[in-house]
């Protein structure tokens, strides 16, 4: 019987606050592992900012839902109620099919994250460390990684930008072709704009500019990426002749950068264009703007519609993607039921051959030594050419009757289960 047990406390089950509370660092996931391996044969702790989950295969007794999440909590050293979350659990093949959509990115907050790949990895990695993931987990893990690999190779799940930071870049490389060696400006230093400093850096620009109000913040975040040098707000009219593409994202009333200021900026530079993206709320950038010459302003509800367009499409794509995993999952029982012929078929052969060795011994004292060695030879035979062609159709499992139901069923016409508990 397949038992693994899958308990997650996941974006559905459990708000931000409460995830933060569950949440296991690398250390913590050491600090549990001695508790785990006392209670089951394999285990494996996943834990990001969207879900905490375990998988579990139990070492003797099976696990309750609520004694899973128990063990969750209390690795956290969390008492009953101070936390309040849902979760979600899924049981034997279910649970493996689970992982494997967490892989590919369908079960993701963010739809096709392509973070939470290399998330699983590592949660893979320090369970093999730790020695809690074990030859099965190890399997389905290994499976799962190909799982995720292929839904992003082969759908479009993980295409097109769906946060507003990312589709800011990703409008301006559409705009550039390239954005290598080209000089970005930042204007504020908050979460969004990390968001853009982070998803610009791989872009391979030349120089970047981080404009905020308060200079310590904006020195923080250059420091944080290993890019980019902090200005005053209050210098920004320095450095915009020098930016090709401007990313605002500033809180507060009144417009950060005007007509005049860009207007000033790009005299004596009209053969190069400068992009404007104002991903404030209120906006940042007065819309007179526009009316500057080679000047591009988008505003943050043409950033949605991008977003938008592209969440669209990686929903359209979650069908294919559920087909991918169906196909892994069939290859990973596959595997799994495999595992249980080759016992069956040592178990049948042992039986067969205690009955013909019995038999033959009731009768050998009637026969002559030379008589008895060609019964020998010919029940050997009789019972090699009887049990060929069964256990050629075990190993096969076609005919639309999976492996896992011949074993059963050979199991059941042989008595070979209560030949195991004897």
């Amino acid at each position: 019987m397949f038992r693994l047990t899958a308990v997650s406390i996941n974006h559905r089950t459990a708000n931000v606050e409460a995830r933060e509370k569950i949440f296991y660092s690398s250390e913590e996931i050491r600090e549990i592992s001695e508790k785990l391996n006392s209670v089951a044969r394999e285990s494996m702790i996943v834990s990001t900012c969207n879900r905490t989950e375990l998988y579990m295969i139990p070492a003797s007794t099976p696990k309750t839902h609520d004694e899973l999440y128990r063990l969750v909590r209390e690795g956290k050293k969390l008492a009953d109620g101070e936390v309040e979350v849902g979760f979600e659990t899924y049981e034997g093949f279910e649970a493996v099919r689970h992982l494997f959509a967490v892989a590919s990115g369908i079960d993701s907050l963010m739809l096709g994250d392509i973070q939470i790949l290399g998330q699983l990895k590592e949660a893979y990695n320090t369970g093999v460390e730790l020695g809690t993931v074990g030859s099965l987990l190890h399997h389905a893990c290994q499976m799962a990684l190909k799982a995720g690999k292929r839904a992003k190779a082969e759908t479009k799940i993980s295409e097109g930008a769906v946060s507003v930071s990312y589709a800011a870049v990703e409008l301006a490389e559409k705009i550039f072709g390239s954005l290598k060696g080209r000089t970005a400006l930042l204007i504020g230093a908050g979460e969004t704009a990390e968001l853009a400093a982070k998803d610009l850096k791989p872009k391979e620009i030349g120089r970047l500019f981080i404009v905020n109000r308060t200079l310590e913040r904006a020195k923080n975040l250059a420091d944080e990426i290993g890019l980019g040098e902090a200005v005053q707000l209050d210098a920004l009219s320095e450095k915009l002749p020098q930016a090709e593409i401007v990313i605002s994202s500033v809180g507060g009333s009144g417009y950060v950068l005007t007509r005049e200021m860009v207007a000033a900026a790009m005299k004596g530079r009209e053969i190069n264009p400068l992009l404007i993206i104002d991903i404030g709320v209120p906006r940042n950038v007065d819309p007179a703007v526009r009316k500057v010459s080679n000047v591009f302003l988008n505003d943050i509800d043409s950033l949605n519609m991008i977003v938008e367009n592209n969440m669209q499409m990686r929903r359209a794509e979650i069908v294919a993607v559920q087909r991918l995993l169906d196909e892994e999952l069939n290859d990973f029982m596959k595997w799994y039921n495999s595992l249980e012929v080759g016992p069956t078929i040592k178990m049948l052969r042992d039986k067969i051959e205690r009955i013909r060795e019995e038999e033959i011994d009731r009768h050998k004292g009637k026969m002559k030594d030379a008589d008895l060695q060609i019964v020998e030879e010919v029940t050997r035979s009789l019972v090699n050419k009887i049990l060929h062609e069964p256990m050629t159709n075990l190993k096969n499992a076609e005919n639309g009757i999976s492996m896992v139901d011949r074993v059963k069923m050979l199991k059941s016409l042989f008595g070979l289960d209560e030949d195991e508990k004897s």
